[in-house]
């Protein structure tokens, strides 16, 4: 009798096992159909008010293919446009002792730029807005030769506009913290003041901005140099800016 009691209970527990576990299972399938019931009237309620399709078609992702590559180009261009490099001339060559070539290279602008605009009757400051102790070492040699071409193209334009005198030329103090945070673009500003008529003040800044390699034009500011008006004070910033390609790939 024991024996047959406990074949009893053993086969009742084993059917509430698997009677739990079906019910489980089923209750799971169910739940599971439910929610997906719920996910596909979500999605048709969307389409059919217009805020999702089924896919883009073929048309659509061609014309936003060729949208992206026209951007693309365009992009590039822009860069190649703006981008500032040094040119030879005002750079340290192969194998080339970098304060010798600074002293040559300055020592040459002088002569171009001061005494050129003293021949004509026009002021230009001796030192070209560059510090008294020259730098030392590649990589600030080539720093202040980026700040001699800005200043060259200043000047020339200047000259060439018929402007009475550049009085005052000014390197701000650069920070390199400020360069690390720049992102993609490095801009190096270099300050002017130049005076003379208004057309020549004129004819001057678009002469800069018309310059290659590209300058940029900041803080422009005009006021009288006289009573009557003939002659004018302008106070800006011409602005090498200076494109890592390499971070506008990552960005892109």
């Amino acid at each position: 009798m024991d024996r047959q009691l406990r074949g009893l209970v053993m086969f009742a527990a084993g059917a509430l096992i698997v009677l739990f576990s079906g019910r489980t299972i089923i209750s799971s399938m169910y739940d599971d159909a439910g929610v997906a019931r719920q996910v596909a009237t979500f999605r048709n309620k969307l389409r059919a008010g217009g805020e999702a399709a089924a896919k883009p078609d073929r048309a659509a992702l061609s014309d936003m293919a060729a949208l992206r590559d026209e951007l693309h180009e365009r992009l590039q261009a822009a860069i190649d446009d703006l981008h500032y490099e040094l040119p030879e001339e005002f750079s340290v060559g192969p194998g080339q002792s970098p304060d010798l070539a600074y002293i040559e290279i300055v020592r040459r602008e002088q002569d171009a730029l001061v005494k050129g605009a003293a021949f004509i009757g026009k002021s230009v400051p001796s030192n070209l807005g560059l510090p008294e102790l020259n730098p030392t070492g590649l990589e600030d040699v080539l720093r202040s030769l980026r700040t001699l071409h800005v200043v060259h193209q200043v000047v020339a334009a200047a000259l060439a506009a018929d402007v009475d005198a550049v009085d005052e030329i000014r390197v701000p103090p650069l920070s390199r913290r400020s360069r690390a945070e720049s992102g993609f673009v490095r801009a190096h500003r270099v300050e002017f003041e130049l005076r003379g008529r208004p057309a020549a003040v004129r004819a001057a800044l678009e002469g800069i901005a018309g310059s290659r390699p590209y300058l940029a034009l900041d803080e422009v500011h005009l006021e009288q140099a006289d009573a009557d008006g003939e002659r004018v004070l302008c106070r800006f910033a011409a602005v090498a800016l200076s494109l890592d390609p390499e971070q506008i790939g990552a960005g892109s």
